[in-house]
């Protein structure tokens, strides 16, 4: 069964929260009077769902309170309006504890049912109040076999229907009306363990009748006080003590009523100003008209070719001079190129393989392709490829000779240099210390020397130096750009086809017609090149672009450019280009004046305006709100106006 909260002006969301969570009903009513603190916050109110959704119950708050129920509502939360129909729905029964308990011995007086609970038309009257305090004749007591534990108090009787929302004018008489008990939502049958309730008495001037011993009027912390008396507490914010026991057919003395003190009134309208202020501003930013006017520029693409000199020296470049600077760098390039010559001769040249022994130091020791290896009966062998021998090593305490295998031809054809294994010096390094220290040993008989048939043996060809150069070149190129890059400017170019890469000291390399497999290029070569601010450069072909095309002005907006013709001097510091250039333009739109001419304008007011902007190709507006605005605004401030990208004129 649904249990119902009576709560107060002033009472917190903490304690309406408090009676939730104490709550041992499914479904729970809380019935807020006009204003209350609770209903003046969606905060308090999301709250008070959170917490219900929480413990998995169900809440419905009824109150007068308008903007307390449309809060409620937009927080999810059941509501309804303190009407009539409420206040003559069934009672509401509660579980409390029988430690508070009337005592037997009270007899209830007549009319308690009526005023049990406040009626709608005497919430807020004047004389609310004074409806209770004449005596009245007392009736039957309501009977119910009392329980050990708990007890059973009706919170709502039916009372009878009341004529007003906002009077305390009650029918002079009454015809007696016995009701079921309803629940708030939904119809329940009344409790087996209740006895009937006996008819309604026309309401009268008599005192309200003591609370039965079989019911209790609050928990044990509260005092006990009539119902009537704790409503009329509820309703004016404040809490007073219970009436003094009167004598039998006696009216009680009249309460006071306390009056909401001048700090609650003065909090309310501060928020309540707060909050129309707050509503009144976002309907003012949301709903004053305002427009949005896009606007197409023309748009043209313009070729230029500029000649420009670029100058070293140059401090205040003139209308074709921008200024440059030499970037210069020695770069190391060291690769490997295949030979692809084959031998001519009609004799065939012996080969095999040695081992060659570093003796000499730890140091390994690079040797060349070609390089010599002489017998000890004066035959020559030349390495077919470059080979680098390894130094010398320690083990054990004992140094031990670098060695590697490599394969040799000989320099000669021949049968006669078909010898058995035999020992090599090296002629390269006669007359010095390594003469001695390295040597060659080879472990099996050379073979392939004699004559006729045809040769295939690969020799050095011209277009294989041609190659090694040229690859040799390109790899310093990137090495070098590689080096520069974040030493130039975000705006800063350099023509990599104009960089000049020379070797400032010629290199050995094998001769044309030398049997080798490979080449092996190592130099080092000195590249120089020129770096210059394209910013420059746009700054030129801007100023050579057409500004003015058929009476309307454009502006460039885009542009790429190329690089032709160019000429480096290194020697004066001067470099010679020619610039082509595709330059995007668009007509220029005052958007100032445009915006001051269509203030207030409608549509054909737009179109007429717009004989005074031949550089606007297309225009449309949008207005917001889109409804029944059919102008632009007056004020500046409400008028944005957008360029959209150019078109092509047509």
């Amino acid at each position: 069964m649904p249990q119902t909260f009576y709560i107060e002006a002033d009472e917190e969301i903490i304690s309406v929260i408090g009676r939730l969570r104490k709550s041992s009903a499914e479904e729970n009513i809380f019935v807020f009077p006009k204003r209350a603190l609770v209903l003046q916050s969606i905060v308090n109110l999301r709250l008070l769902q959170r917490e219900a959704q929480k413990v998995g119950k169900k809440i419905v708050i009824v109150s007068q309170d308008e903007v307390g129920r449309m809060l409620a509502e937009k927080a999810g939360i059941a509501i309804e309006n303190y009407s009539e129909d409420f206040s003559q729905k069934a009672a509401h029964l509660e579980l409390i504890s029988a430690a508070g308990a009337v005592p037997a011995s009270a007899s209830p007086k007549q009319g308690s049912r009526e005023q049990s609970v406040p009626h709608s038309e005497a919430i807020g009257s004047s004389d609310f109040y004074a409806l209770q305090s004449a005596p009245q004749a007392p009736a039957a007591p309501l009977t119910r076999e009392a329980s050990p534990a708990t007890t059973l108090r009706i919170r709502n009787a039916t009372p009878p229907k009341l004529t007003s929302l906002n009077s305390a004018r009650l029918a002079e008489a009454t015809t007696p009306v016995q009701r079921e008990p309803v629940s708030r939502l939904g119809q329940y049958p009344a409790s087996p363990s209740l006895s009937p309730l006996p008819p309604v008495s026309p309401v009268s001037s008599v005192p309200l009748a003591p609370i039965p011993s079989s019911f209790t009027a609050s928990s044990p912390s509260t005092p006990q006080l009539e119902r009537g008396d704790r409503l009329k507490n509820f309703y004016s914010g404040t809490r007073s003590l219970p009436p003094a026991a009167a004598a039998p057919n006696k009216a009680p003395k009249q309460q006071s009523v306390p009056v909401l003190g001048k700090k609650a009134h003065t909090i309310f309208f501060v928020l309540g100003g707060i909050s129309i202020l707050s509503l009144a501003g976002v309907l003012i930013f949301f709903f004053m008209p305002k427009a949005e006017v896009h606007v197409v520029p023309y748009k043209i693409i313009q070729p230029t070719d500029v000649e420009l000199m670029g100058r070293a020296d140059v401090s205040v470049p003139d209308d074709q001079a921008i200024p440059v600077r030499i970037l210069e760098k020695d770069v190391a390039v060291t690769l490997t190129t295949a030979t692809t010559g084959k031998s001519d001769g009609t004799n065939q040249k012996a080969r095999g393989t040695v081992v060659i022994r570093n003796a000499y130091s730890a140091d390994p020791q690079p040797l060349v392709a070609t390089t010599r290896l002489e017998t000890a009966d004066g035959k020559l062998f030349r390495l077919v490829s470059g080979v680098t021998v390894p130094g010398m090593t320690t083990k054990d305490g004992a140094k031990e000779p670098g060695v590697i295998e490599a394969n040799v031809v000989a320099d000669q054809s021949g049968a006669e240099y078909n010898i058995d294994a035999a020992a090599f010096t090296i002629p390269g390094f006669k007359g010095g210390p390594k003469y001695g220290a390295f040597s060659a040993q080879s472990t099996k008989p050379m073979t392939g020397g004699g004559s006729g048939g045809t040769s295939d043996i690969a020799v050095v060809a011209k277009v294989d130096l041609d190659t090694a150069e040229r690859d040799a070149k390109t790899k310093a190129k990137e090495d070098f750009m590689t080096a520069v890059r974040d030493e130039l400017a975000p705006d800063e170019r350099v023509l990599e086809e104009q960089m000049d890469i020379v070797l400032p000291a010629p290199i050995t390399l094998p001769q044309v017609g030398t049997a080798a497999n490979a080449i092996e290029y190592s130099a080092t070569f000195k590249v120089r090149a020129f770096v210059f601010s394209e910013k420059s450069v746009q700054e030129k072909v801007d100023a050579r672009s057409r500004k003015d095309v058929q009476g309307v002005a454009f502006k460039p907006v885009a542009s790429s450019i190329t690089y032709s013709d160019s000429v480096p001097n290194f020697s004066d510091g001067t470099l010679s280009l020619r610039a082509h250039a595709l330059v995007t333009m668009e007509s220029d739109i005052d958007r100032d004046k445009l915006r001051d001419k269509i203030l207030g304008q409608n549509e054909d007011g737009i179109q007429q305006a717009l004989g005074d902007f031949p550089e606007v190709k297309k225009i449309s507006v949008t207005f917001r709100p889109q409804w029944f605005i059919h102008s632009i605004p007056t004020s500046q401030d409400r008028v944005f106006i957008l360029v959209e990208p150019g078109e092509e004129g047509e």
